[in-house]
């Protein structure tokens, strides 16, 4: 039994005597070791330089639907209205060429528009998830702070529920939790460009009770207006950006180090441009019905 799998049954071992999950810490330590198994046996196959063979690709095929059919049993019965399709979360088993996968385990159920999606994971499962994240080299330091500290980031998201796209939350969104659960909640963007000024359109909400973990993220379809006090913080940050596109433009080299300054430029005025919108949301309009909008989707996932 490996180190990891070590760790996650004692997980599974330790929540037992709090949850409803109980009855499941067996199963629980199954998956573990399950998915540890078929994780080692890809790496080693993609070392061997046997990753692209297709006897591999059935193997990892097999393995995915085997821990799928797992998870969907220790899941159990996703209660939320107007949601189904219920989908195994894990697609492929490896990041990169030899980590095991960064995405969460857990069942996804959206809506048929696809403008609502929720991932529920067992609670064990979510928090060896969040701690494995959190040793990441590239994870926020926000990750050693726990649930609500994580949820902040986009890192959080791009893991655990966001699908081909990133999730930026810009400001939390007030949600009160009923006794026994964690709940946390912000309005984002979803989206596959850089932030930058753009005005969050996406509600996310994180829920953990009842033993398990639920992420949700919805559109908001909020008439968000520009902000004088943020469109001012950004404009400085444009004015570059601007300047430096129209000389790399001109010069037209693939390997302008000014397009490496133009991302930079937008990362930090991103950054600077939330924020400013994280002191300026509140006192804002669209405020109040985000937090209305956040805490339907809190009820929804709560199956009520």
């Amino acid at each position: 039994m490996t180190l990891l799998v070590r760790k996650l049954s004692a997980c599974a071992a330790l929540l037992a005597t709090a949850f409803p999950l109980a009855g499941h810490a067996a199963p629980l330590e199954d998956y573990f070791a399950a998915r540890d198994k078929a994780v080692s046996a890809l790496i080693a196959a993609i070392k061997a330089g046997k990753g692209d063979d297709e006897a591999t690709s059935k193997r990892e095929e097999a393995a995915v639907k085997d821990l799928g059919r797992r998870m969907t049993a220790l899941v159990g019965p996703i209660r939320t209205k107007g949601l189904s399709n219920p989908a195994f979360t894990l697609v492929s088993l490896v990041y990169g060429e030899d980590e095991p996968t960064r995405q969460l385990d857990g069942v996804a159920v959206s809506d048929k528009d696809d403008t609502t999606r929720v991932v529920v994971s067992p609670e064990p499962v979510f928090q060896a998830w969040l701690a494995a994240r959190a040793k990441d080299s590239d994870a926020p330091a926000a990750f050693r702070q726990g649930m609500p500290a994580a949820a902040q980031t986009d890192y959080f998201f791009i893991h655990s529920v966001a699908e081909e796209a990133g999730i930026t939350p810009y400001v939390a969104l007030p949600l009160t939790s009923a006794t026994g659960e964690t709940v946390s909640a912000a309005l984002a963007l979803y989206s596959d460009d850089s932030p930058a000024n753009h005005p969050p359109g996406s509600i996310v909400v994180v829920r953990i009770g009842d033993g398990k973990a639920a992420i949700g993220i919805t559109e908001s379809n909020l008439d968000i207006k520009p902000t004088p006090a943020c469109d001012a913080v950004w404009k400085p940050f444009a004015a570059k950006i601007e300047a430096l596109e129209v000389a790399a433009a001109k010069d037209n080299k693939d390997d302008d180090p000014r397009w490496e300054e133009i991302a930079k430029l937008e990362e930090d005025g991103g950054t600077a441009f939330r924020s400013c919108f994280a002191k300026e949301a509140p006192a804002q309009p669209f405020f109040a019905a985000a937090t209305k909008l956040a805490e339907a989707l809190l009820q929804n996932i709560r199956g009520r």
